[in-house]
């Protein structure tokens, strides 16, 4: 029976026991739909486009060809059906002594995605058939637009550290064509610094395998992580097979390119991997909005169990307004955009749960080891002597009962270690009868309580409640606090009422 969830892919097997291999391996994780010929095939995929079959179909993932013959699906129907009618679909090729003019062959039809030789790792084989169902099911299947006119024209990297050949591919490709940009770099160390330079507009990477330092596949493993919208090409003079397989299959790549290169030739690559960039943003900006909408319904509903949570702690010390004065800034402060492994982490585990409860356990700590009463005003001295005081404790020992203001440097110097900033960074000022505390610098903060979360960590613990405490302490010492939100940062200013010391 299929599991709901559970994807389903079309095995076009050839020998019995290769299907009997393949479900002892996939069986517990995937819905296999086994056929011995490509008509078969064909016939259950033409079947998945009708209406009454919309159930089944949106469960089908990937198709696999198990073939101990892999040339002979250079013109395969079953693979052109899917790649023209099923575009959502992964297909994967398994087989034995996969060559290279081959995997390079199938990868400019678009016939495959993957290929691997046998045996298989497994584990990733599984991987990416999971990964290619979560993103089939939370992205639009609509064909991208062409970018209108005068939109910022897209840039192609090329990299190679023989100058004299990119600099004649780049003079030709600039005259063949008007739709983007080429610039080059000689390594892969300046390939990066390019990609950070240009601030988005790299659409396309090819980098050649065999550079000093580091090599073309390490590159484009890094950019796979940190920009994952762009499109990476992987070329080389040799005819290196196995780093060709291992790129591929492990999504580092889109096209294997042989040299020597041709300017035409590279000129429909590069076009096509174009339309490839921009269906990736278009997935890419659906996925954070449709996550960003749905973390909005789950950000509401922990602001309220927080605000109820916290207000029911200590009336004594802090009111409800000001509880919500410290999350209205913890929601002006930008962090990553919310994904689905966030959704999946709020709605499946008890991280909501844990999280409330883990805060408030901690706060309330905090506030119960608070002495009531203290300084009516505030003076420099007795800020100065009271940070002086906790710079010169031993680092993890913190009093088990504190005063306010005691309690505020602590709490200021958790905040300011956090942003890898020191006391020395305070600055203290007068103005008439108020004394202002502020700091030389932003202090940064890149996930808080009503940020995405995927765990809950000590620190990030200990710092939301450093910023509560601050709160807490300022208004036992009759102050207020003037804070405001940047990108992953945040500013704080707290005024006092003052007096003078006399000297």
């Amino acid at each position: 029976m299929t599991i709901s969830g559970t994807p389903a892919v079309i095995l076009r097997y050839h020998h019995e026991q290769d299907r009997e291999q393949f479900e002892d391996l996939f069986g517990k994780d995937f819905t296999i739909h086994p056929f011995r010929s490509d008509q078969a095939a064909l016939d259950y995929l033409s079947q998945t486009s009708g209406s009454d079959m919309a159930t089944r179909a949106s469960n089908l993932t990937a198709i696999f060809v198990l073939s101990p013959h892999p040339d002979n699906y250079r013109e395969s129907a079953l693979l052109s059906e899917a790649r023209d009618q099923h575009p959502h679909l992964l297909k994967i090729l398994l087989g034995q002594a996969i060559e290279l003019d081959l995997l390079v062959s199938l990868l400019d039809q678009q016939l495959i995605d993957r290929c691997f030789e046998q045996p298989a790792n497994p584990d990733l084989v599984r991987s990416h058939v999971l990964m290619a169902s979560l993103t089939h099911r939370e992205a639009p299947h609509t064909r991208t637009k062409e970018p209108a006119g005068g939109a910022h024209m897209p840039a192609v990297l090329i990299v190679d550290d023989e100058p004299a050949a990119t600099k004649y591919l780049s003079r030709q490709l600039e005259l063949l064509q008007d739709e983007f940009r080429v610039i080059c770099a000689q390594s892969a160390e300046e390939a990066l610094r390019c990609v950070q330079d240009e601030a988005g507009a790299v659409a396309v990477v090819m980098t050649d395998q065999r550079m000093p330092g580091m090599h073309g596949k390490e590159l484009l493993s890094e950019l796979k992580q940190s920009h994952p919208t762009i499109v990476r090409i992987l070329t080389s003079a040799w005819g290196e097979v196995d780093v060709a397989l291992g790129a591929v299959n492990e999504g580092q790549i889109f096209r294997y390119r042989q040299k020597p290169w041709q300017a035409q030739e590279l000129l429909r690559l590069f076009r096509t991997a174009l339309v490839h960039h921009r269906q990736l943003v278009a997935q890419r900006d659906y996925s954070r909005t449709h996550a960003d909408q749905q973390f909005a319904e789950l950000r509401q509903q922990r602001y309220g169990r927080l605000l109820t949570r916290l207000s029911s702690l200590n009336e004594r010390t802090i009111s409800e307004s000001e509880i919500a004065a410290f999350l209205d800034l913890l929601l002006t402060i930008q962090t990553l955009p919310a994904n689905s492994s966030h959704l999946r982490a709020s709605r499946e585990t008890t991280l909501e749960q844990q999280l409330e409860q883990d805060f408030g356990h901690l706060v309330h700590q905090q506030l119960e080891a608070l002495e009531p009463g203290g300084l009516s005003h505030v003076t420099r001295q007795d800020i100065e002597s009271s940070f002086a005081a906790v710079t010169n404790n031993e680092p993890g020992s913190a009093p088990t009962a504190d005063t306010p203001l005691a309690r505020l440097c602590q709490s200021l110097t958790t905040l300011l270690a956090a942003s890898g900033l020191h006391t020395s960074q305070i600055r203290i000022s007068h103005s008439g009868n108020m004394l202002a505390i502020t700091t030389d610098s932003p202090l940064r903060m890149y996930s808080h309580l009503l940020a995405p979360l995927t765990r809950i960590s000590r620190p990030l613990l200990e710092q939301q409640c450093a910023l509560f405490m601050v709160y807490a302490s300022t208004r036992l010492l009759g102050g207020h606090v003037d804070a405001s939100g940047g990108e992953q940062s945040f500013r704080l200013t707290l005024n006092f009422p003052s007096r003078h010391r006399a000297a």
